[in-house]
C-alpha cells in the first residue's frame, strides 16, 4: 500500500515539485525569477529576542540552510545535525521516551530543546526537514529564551513559509537500498495587492537502511499554508503540518554492560558480532502520527513598534514495539547458540502541547543609547499519556547469526502513566547600541512550572499503583552580554547565562517507562529543579567582502546542583549536591572562499567530567555522549557553470555511554572514534532541472553514530542515491 502511494507522490512531484536552494524568501514588490544562490551563510536569526545579526549575536550560532542540506542530501533533523560539531546522537527506549531525536549538545541533553519556528516541539518523532528553511543550533544556556531546558544549546527549525513570488519546485530520488524519495514545494501568489499567498510541500520516503537486516523506514508528510498580508503592517499565516512514519525500529547491537562478563572479550564494548546483524522480531513495528497547526499574527504599528502573537496546537501519536538486543539472565552460562538477546519494548504514547505566545518589540533611544526591547508572554499547557504494555523477552536467538523470529504481540495490561505540564511564563530582553561600537544584551525570565503525574487503570486508580504527584516549580533566569566592535565586520563578545531543568517533560516522561512500575517517585519528584550556569567568550570576524564568516568562542558549562542520592541522616533519597563541568573551545568557518568555492566547517573540544557527586565513584569520571573532539568539513566547487562537485569529511573522538555509579554497577560502554567520508556531483541540465549523485560511507566504514548503555546503533553502510531536481 504504502509502495504505491509513494509511486503516486513521485508522479505527483514530478508535476508540481522546492526547488533544492532558492535564494532568500521575497516577501513583497512583483514576482521574481528564483534565483540559485548555493549560499551557506544567513544574515539573521528568527527568534524574536535575538534583535542582533549572527555577526553580532554574543553565542556560538550555527545555521544549517537549506543549500547545504539540498547539496549533501539529508533527510532527517538527525542527518542535518552532523553538520554541527559538539553534537553527539543518544539511543535507547528513554532517551527519549518512545524514540525519536535525542541530541547532547555541549555535553548536556537537549532532547527536550527542539523547536519549530522557535516554539518548543517536544513530540518524540524523527523529524525530516522537508519543509525546512534552515536549521539553527544556538549554544549556550536558553532559559531565558525558552523557559526550562539544559544548558548545552537549543535546536530550530524554521520553515518554509508564503511568499508573493510564484515558485514550483521539487526533487525525486533513487538509490541503493531501494531508496525512493519525492518532495514537493509550490508557493502561488492569490491577490499580490492583498498580500495573498499559499504554499504547498510534501514529501513521500520509502528505504531500508543500508547494512543493516530488515529495517526500513517509509513516511509522508504534507505541510500546507495561508498567508494573508504578507509584506505589509498586519499580516497572518497558518501553517499546518501531517506526518506519517512506518518503521520498523533499530536498536542496534548488545553491548557487554552487565558485570558478570568484566574482563571477557565481551565486556565494556559492543557485542563483536556482524554490523548487519538484526535482533528484533518480524512483528517489532513503529507506528507515529504528527499533527500540528500554527497561527501567526504580526502587526506594525509604527517603524519603532510592534506585536506579534503565535499559537500552536500540536499532537503526537507514537505506537510500537521495539526490542532491545539485551543480553538476558546470567550470560556466563549460556552459549553463543542459546543466549537470550531480546528485550522487547512497547509504547502506546499520545503527547499534546497547546502554546500561546505573544511578543511586543519597541525601538527607542534614551540618550545616546538606543533600545530594543523585547517583553512577552507565553502560556504552555503539554500532556504525555502511556498506556503500558509490559516488556516482554523474545525467543532466544544466536548470538552470531540471528534468526527473523517471530514473537507473539504484548497486549495493553490496562494501566496507564499521564504528566502534565503548565507553564506560564514572562520576559523582557533589552539590546543596548552605544555608538558604532557598543552593544550590550540583557533579559529575564520568570516560569511558573506545575507538573502532575499520574498512573491509573481503565476504572480509576489500581491498587498498589496509587500515584497523583502535583508540583510548582517557579524560577528566574537571565542571561547578560557585552559585545565590541573594533570593526564593522568584527565583533568580540563575553557572555553570561542560566537555565533550569525540572523534573518534567521528557523526565518525567522517561520515569513514567513501558512496564508496570509508577510513573515516578515522591522521592524522585518533589525535588527542585537542576540549575545550570555558564560563561562564553568569542569573537566573530566577516572577511572577503562579507562572503566568509570566521569565529572562535571558549566556554565553561557547569550544573552545579546536579541531582544525586542523599547520604546523609534525615536526606530524602534524591539530593541536588553533584557537580558537572563541560569547558570547551569551537572554531568555524562558513561561506564563500572564492564566489565558485564554498566551505561550511567547525571544531570543537570538549573536557566534560563529573566534579562532585555523594557517589565517591563517579567523581572525576567522563560525562556520557561527550566526545573530546568533534570536526566537520564540507565544501562544494563549481567546476563550471553546469557542474559542481564537492565532498565532506566527519570525525568524532569516542564517547562512553554513561557515567558508572559504583564498581558493582553496568559496566561503561566505550565507543569508538570514527571518520567518514562523503562525496557529492551536481550537473545543472538547464534552468529548471538538474542531477544530483551523492555518496555517503565512502570507506564504508563501521562505526556507531548512537549507542546506550545497552546498545549500540550502526550507522548506515556505504550508499547512493541519484536525485533529479526541478526549480519553475
Amino acid at each position: 500500500m504504502f509502495r504505491r502511494q509513494l509511486i503516486a507522490a513521485l508522479g505527483t512531484g514530478a508535476a508540481l515539485s522546492a526547488a533544492p536552494a532558492y535564494a532568500q524568501p521575497v516577501t513583497e514588490g512583483d514576482p521574481q525569477e528564483v534565483v540559485v544562490t548555493g549560499e551557506y551563510l544567513t544574515d539573521d536569526l528568527s527568534l524574536p529576542q535575538q534583535v542582533l545579526s549572527p555577526l553580532d549575536t554574543p553565542q556560538s550560532v550555527t545555521v544549517v540552510e537549506d543549500d547545504l542540506m539540498s547539496e549533501q542530501g539529508r533527510r532527517t533533523l538527525r542527518d542535518a545535525m552532523r553538520n554541527i560539531t559538539g553534537v553527539s546522537f543518544q539511543a535507547g527506549e528513554g532517551n527519549p521516551p518512545g524514540g525519536g531525536d535525542a541530541f547532547n549538545v555541549r555535553g548536556f541533553s537537549a532532547r527536550d530543546d527542539i523547536f519549530v519556528d522557535g516554539i518548543r516541539d517536544p513530540g518524540n518523532y524523527f523529524r525530516d526537514p522537508f519543509y525546512a528553511e534552515r536549521i539553527e543550533v544556538t549554544k549556550g544556556p536558553a532559559s531565558a529564551f525558552a523557559g526550562r531546558g539544559n544548558v548545552g544549546g537549543t535546536v530550530n527549525i524554521v520553515t518554509r513559509q508564503p511568499i508573493l513570488s510564484n515558485r514550483v519546485g521539487g526533487e525525486i530520488g533513487v538509490g541503493t537500498d531501494n531508496f525512493y524519495r519525492a518532495t514537493a514545494d509550490y508557493n502561488y501568489v492569490v491577490d499580490t495587492d492583498s498580500g495573498i499567498a499559499v504554499r504547498l510541500t510534501a514529501m513521500a520516503h520509502s528505504a531500508d537502511e543500508p547494512g543493516r537486516d530488515q529495517v526500513f523506514s517509509r513516511r509522508w508528510a504534507v505541510a500546507p499554508s495561508i498567508g494573508f498580508g504578507i509584506g505589509g503592517d498586519t499580516s497572518f499565516i497558518v501553517n499546518y503540518l501531517h506526518l506519517e512514519q512506518d518503521d520498523r525500529p533499530d536498536f542496534g547491537l548488545p553491548n557487554g554492560r552487565n558485570l558478570s562478563l568484566a574482563g571477557s572479550p565481551f565486556g565494556g564494548v559492543v557485542a563483536p558480532v556482524d554490523r548487519d546483524n538484526f535482533y528484533g522480531y518480524s512483528t517489532d513495528y513503529r507506528d507515529v502520527r504528527t499533527d500540528t497547526v500554527t497561527g501567526r499574527f504580526e502587526h506594525q504599528f509604527g517603524e519603532t513598534l510592534s506585536i506579534s502573537n503565535v499559537t500552536r496546537y500540536a499532537r503526537v501519536d507514537n505506537e510500537q514495539v521495539a526490542s532491545a538486543p539485551r543480553f538476558v539472565g546470567n550470560v556466563t552460562t549460556l552459549t553463543p547458540a542459546t543466549l537470550a538477546v531480546g528485550n522487547r519494548k512497547p509504547r502506546d504514547q499520545t503527547d499534546q502541547l497547546f502554546i500561546n505566545q505573544t511578543n511586543l518589540t519597541a525601538e527607542f533611544a534614551t540618550g545616546a543609547l538606543r533600545h530594543t526591547v523585547v517583553a512577552g508572554v507565553e502560556y504552555v499547557d503539554e500532556s504525555n499519556e502511556n498506556r503500558r504494555r509490559l516488556d516482554a523477552n523474545g525467543p532466544n536467538m544466536n548470538l552470531f547469526d540471528p534468526a527473523f523470529l517471530f514473537a507473539a504481540p504484548i497486549a495493553y495490561n490496562g494501566t496507564r502513566a499521564r504528566t502534565d505540564v503548565e507553564t506560564l511564563a514572562v520576559y523582557l530582553f533589552d539590546t543596548v547600541e552605544l555608538g558604532e561600537q557598543w552593544k550590550f544584551v540583557g533579559g529575564l525570565r520568570h516560569d511558573r512550572v506545575k507538573t502532575r503525574a499520574r498512573g491509573f487503570d481503565d476504572i480509576g486508580i489500581a491498587p498498589g499503583f496509587v500515584t497523583d504527584l502535583l508540583r510548582t516549580d517557579n524560577k528566574l533566569s537571565g542571561n547578560a552580554a557585552i559585545v565590541f566592535k573594533p570593526t564593522p565586520a568584527s565583533s568580540l563578545y563575553v557572555a553570561y547565562g542560566t537555565a533550569f531543568e525540572p523534573g518534567s517533560g521528557a523526565e518525567i516522561v522517561q520515569l513514567a517507562g513501558g512496564n508496570n512500575n509508577p510513573p515516578t517517585t515522591a522521592a524522585n519528584f518533589n525535588v527542585d529543579p537542576e540549575t545550570s550556569r555558564a560563561w562564553e567568550a568569542g569573537g566573530k570576524i566577516d572577511v572577503m567582502d562579507g562572503a566568509l564568516n570566521l569565529s572562535a568562542a571558549v566556554f565553561q558549562i557547569t550544573r552545579d546542583n546536579a541531582r544525586t542520592p542523599g547520604v546523609n541522616a534525615g536526606d530524602p533519597p534524591v539530593v541536588l549536591d553533584g557537580e558537572q563541568r563541560v569547558r570547551g573551545l569551537e572554531l568555524q568557518a562558513v561561506g564563500r572562499i572564492t564566489p565558485r568555492w564554498n566551505i561550511f566547517a567547525g571544531y570543537t573540544y570538549l573536557d566534560g567530567e563529573v566534579t562532585k557527586s555523594n557517589r565517591a565513584f563517579e567523581v572525576g569520571q567522563r560525562l556520557d555522549h561527550t566526545p573530546e573532539h568533534s570536526a566537520n568539513l564540507w565544501t562544494s566547487y563549481a567546476a563550471t557553470d553546469a557542474l559542481t562537485i564537492g565532498g565532506g569529511v566527519q570525525h568524532v573522538s569516542s564517547r562512553t555511554s554513561d557515567v558508572r555509579q559504583s564498581a558493582t554497577a553496568n559496566i561503561t560502554i566505550t565507543a569508538p572514534a570514527y571518520t567518514v567520508f562523503d562525496a557529492f556531483a551536481e550537473y545543472k541540465i538547464n534552468e529548471q532541472f538538474g542531477l544530483r549523485a551523492n555518496v555517503y560511507n565512502i570507506g564504508d566504514r563501521d562505526y556507531f553514530y548512537s549507542f546506550a548503555s545497552g546498545q549500540s546503533i550502526p550507522a548506515a553502510s556505504r550508499s547512493a542515491t541519484l536525485t533529479l531536481t526541478m526549480g519553475f
